[in-house]
């Protein structure tokens, strides 16, 4: 296994970061049952994406490429940016 060192944190190679999970907060979702696209932020200054999983692009062990609509992620900004202020 090949560990990378990635801002703060471990990233093994052949899985995810070998960090405790962060805590996480909703920034915007398109909608309300928790499967559809969606951008939180985290306690590390981090945001996750939920997406759909991209196939057919090749990323290195432990990453995933995910899709969310264009309009989520400039709305997600903005509001990441409001929540900072």
């Amino acid at each position: 296994m090949t560990n990378h060192k990635d801002a703060d944190f471990t990233v093994a190679a052949e899985g995810p970061p070998a960090t405790p999970e962060p805590t996480s907060r909703l920034v915007i979702t398109l909608c309300g049952g928790g499967t559809c696209p969606t951008v939180y932020s985290t306690d590390r200054d981090t945001v996750l994406v939920q997406g759909s999983a991209v196939t057919g692009i090749a990323v290195p062990d432990g990453e995933l490429l995910v899709e969310i609509p264009r309009e989520l992620l400039i709305e997600a900004a903005r509001r990441v940016q409001e929540q900072d202020s």
